[in-house]
């Protein structure tokens, strides 16, 4: 399984679960299912960042790259806010917690360790205004950038879920975790982590998976303001 293989099997339970929140109601057994599925898609975009990280000729350029979609995708929240009254500005838009993954890793290799510190006033910071997966997702990007291996990948992936998902081990411990349970089938995405090759495939269609996230957003929000 190549790079590209995890992309679109990133692409697929992302537009699933979008479905989900945009079409289907909560509280279903074909809410939980859609939502269930979805909770990979995530896990395979951090994956694929952290590791993009160490391969990019220009991390700067990467940064930029991420920044630039993020500002793109917040006017369309923002523009879609004032159309229809629904509030998603910040909290919608992964980009600001993938730029906040990248910025986290990118502090940690920096020569100058003091660097290192910024690090925690921004996992906070992406948890207190309420970014897409908060403090949860930033912390999975910087540990998948910062350990490359597979089975330290999983064991991270697991320490991060019982610290912010619910499971029957906060409960006993009267801890309120931030996730509920159906966060767990994220562990799904180590199963194809596992597969990957290290090849990037034989079309790389960087471009396209850039452009598909705010694309296909706008497609089912615009047949949902049509139905």
């Amino acid at each position: 399984m190549n790079r590209l293989h995890l992309k679109i099997i990133a692409a697929i339970t992302m537009v699933i679960d979008h479905i989900g929140v945009i079409f289907l109601y909560p509280g279903t057994n074909i809410y939980d299912i859609f939502r269930s599925i979805g909770r990979i898609s995530f896990v395979l975009f951090a994956y694929l960042l952290a590791e993009g990280f160490h391969k990019t000729k220009d991390v700067n350029k990467y940064l930029l790259r991420i920044a630039v979609f993020a500002a793109g995708i917040e006017v369309f929240l923002i523009a879609y806010y004032f159309i229809s009254k629904e509030n998603m500005i910040l909290t919608f838009n992964i980009f600001w917690t993938l730029l906040a993954g990248l910025v986290s890793l990118y502090l940690f290799y920096q020569k100058n360790h003091w660097y290192k510190l910024l690090i925690i006033p921004l996992v906070f910071i992406s948890e207190f205004i309420h970014l897409s997966y908060g403090a949860y997702g930033v912390l999975m990007i910087l540990l998948f950038g910062v350990y490359q291996n597979k089975i330290t990948n999983v064991l991270h992936l697991i320490f991060l879920n019982l610290l912010f998902v619910q499971s029957p081990f906060s409960s006993n411990l009267d801890f309120n975790a931030k996730y509920p349970e159906m966060q767990w089938f994220s562990l799904i995405a180590l199963v194809f982590i596992l597969l990957y090759n290290q090849k990037m495939g034989k079309y790389k269609m960087k471009w396209f998976f850039y452009l598909f996230y705010p694309g296909h957003l706008l497609v089912l929000y615009l047949i949902n303001m049509i139905i």
